[in-house]
């Protein structure tokens, strides 16, 4: 994943905001932020008080999927993900971190014999049905966009294929699963590429196949081999072992929370069981990083492993997320959209990881987003010849779908934060300040009003007079007792002029 140029994270040393520049990190994200290749690969994990639905011959979308890879001919166009650290909580300028990465995992198309027999294939377990008091969620963004039943209908073989794991290996270690055999029709290297890709980017419970796949032709039909990673033995331990795990994050979040509060409900657990993989980086061997496995299970995870996992999560907490690809500074980057209240935010978990929450990548709109990225075309913008590589020799990095997002209402610093229109307001800071210390939270946000030029407002609330913050924050302590008081020796603020948010780090002494 990539790290994009971020806000200044500044200490707050006795009785003035000292701006000091340190770099700050943001998991998912590095100072010169570079990406992990994303390998497309999901987990398999299904849980909501209603089976994840399944796709059926009729047509319905069912859930499941995770990354293939191309095995003989075909480049992945699958996203990538940057090299990010988690953030250290002191100081300012901070970029995320990038590293220099290899590229994504991608589709590649090995050496495998799509024609020939690969033997007795075992099957796994699909789904359960899960405690929740949300209605599950099906997405199917990339199903949505196959433009033709035939290209449906692949989708869904494809979906059946995935469960269905023979027990002997190829000569580079992979099992293959069930052969698709598509009769009477030769599908394109373009074609395949859009169905997998679609596949992969709809179900993140699907982690095990690997990042390649085969085809070949006869008499006029297409053969398509698929691989997975792990034999059908592990493959059905790691899914109940997600299973389980999914069961438990969902069974736990509180009934009757707004869909804005269900998406933060998963955005902190996510934050706060995961660290970014850097490790897998440079290691592809790594595959579960890049799978939803990686983030519920491992606990560590690079950005594809990040959303993908957010998507695998808010399919049971009744949200309808996808995933989304593009660069920041030239590194690749995975990152979802979700709908909230009916309109599309970027949401970027990967860089809200921190020591502490940061929230400067929650719910964007288009215009904030393109302050730190570029997001690649959609392949309907593209060739056959670009999409499989014919032309520039390596196939085009894309997204199926692009929705727009033009909404702000629930973006985190409008929805959450303490309005201020003023560096004078201190009723308005000392709530918030009180309020925080109450539930010894570890930050307080505030969100300055569009009616005022936000670096006046935010300078006199942290780096000039009057010192809003540390004035309100003294004022708070005298009230605390021993334990209970924040630590003006500790005391951090991170900006964000783009969406015209102040966080404030806390800790306790």
């Amino acid at each position: 994943m990539n790290f994009i140029k971020h806000s200044r994270l500044h200490t707050v040393l006795a009785g003035f905001l000292a701006a000091v520049i340190l770099a700050l990190p943001l998991a998912g994200c590095a100072l010169t932020a570079a990406v992990p290749d994303s390998s497309l690969r999901t987990e398999s994990s299904a849980v909501t008080n209603n089976p994840a639905p399944q796709i059926n011959p009729s047509g319905s979308a069912e859930t499941s999927g995770q990354s293939a890879k191309k095995t003989d001919s075909a480049a992945a166009s699958g996203a990538k993900t940057s090299s990010e650290t988690k953030q250290s909580q002191k100081t300012t300028t901070a970029a995320p971190k990038t590293q220099a990465a290899s590229d994504g995992q991608t589709l590649k198309k090995t050496s495998g014999d799509a024609l020939a027999d690969n033997g007795v294939q075992f099957s796994v377990p699909k789904s359960f049905a899960a405690q929740s008091g949300y209605t599950y969620v099906d997405q199917r963004e990339g199903y949505n966009y196959l433009p033709d039943l035939a290209s449906r209908a692949v989708y869904k073989q494809i979906f059946e294929s995935a469960y269905k794991i023979s027990a002997a290996t190829t000569s580079e270690g992979y099992y293959p699963t069930q052969k698709i055999v598509v009769s009477g029709s030769r599908l394109s290297e373009a074609q395949l590429r859009v169905i997998l890709l679609a596949f992969l980017n709809d179900n993140p419970q699907v982690f095990w196949l690997a990042n390649a796949y085969s085809y070949a032709y006869s008499n006029d039909s297409t053969y398509i081999q698929l691989y997975s990673v792990v034999s059908q033995p592990n493959c059905t331990a790691m899914i109940q072992k997600m299973n389980q795990k999914v069961s438990a994050v969902i069974s736990a979040m509180p009934a009757g929370l707004s869909e804005l509060d269900r998406e933060l409900y998963l955005f902190h657990y996510i934050a706060q069981n995961c660290t970014y993989n850097n490790a897998a980086v440079s290691d592809s061997s790594i595959w579960q990083a890049f799978s939803s496995y990686g983030v519920l299970i491992d606990g560590t995870a690079v950005c594809e492993g990040y959303s993908r996992a957010m998507q695998l999560l808010s399919s049971y907490a009744g949200l309808q997320c996808m995933l989304l690809s593009g660069q920041s500074s030239g590194v690749n980057h995975m990152w979802n959209v979700i709908k909230i209240d009916g309109s599309w935010y970027h949401l970027d978990t990967t860089w809200g990881d921190s020591d502490t929450e940061v929230y400067n990548y929650f719910n964007l709109n288009d215009t904030a987003i393109a302050q730190s990225r570029t997001i690649f075309p959609s392949a309907s913008t593209l060739t056959d010849d670009q999409i499989d590589g014919t032309v520039g020799g390596e196939a085009a990095k894309c997204n199926l779908t692009v929705p727009v997002c033009t909404a702000t209402a629930a973006n985190y610093f409008r929805a959450k934060a303490a309005k201020v229109s003023s560096s004078l307001e201190d009723s308005t800071v000392t709530a918030a300040l009180t309020s925080a210390v109450q539930s010894k939270s570890s930050s307080v946000s505030f969100y300055i009003d569009e009616s005022v030029d936000f670096e006046t407002v935010m300078a006199g609330m942290t780096t000039s007079s009057p010192y809003e913050l540390l004035k309100c924050v003294n004022a708070v302590n005298s009230k605390q007792a021993a334990g209970s008081r924040i630590d003006t020796d500790n005391l951090q603020y991170l900006g964000d002029k783009v969406n015209r948010g102040i966080t404030l780090f806390l800790k306790y002494k």
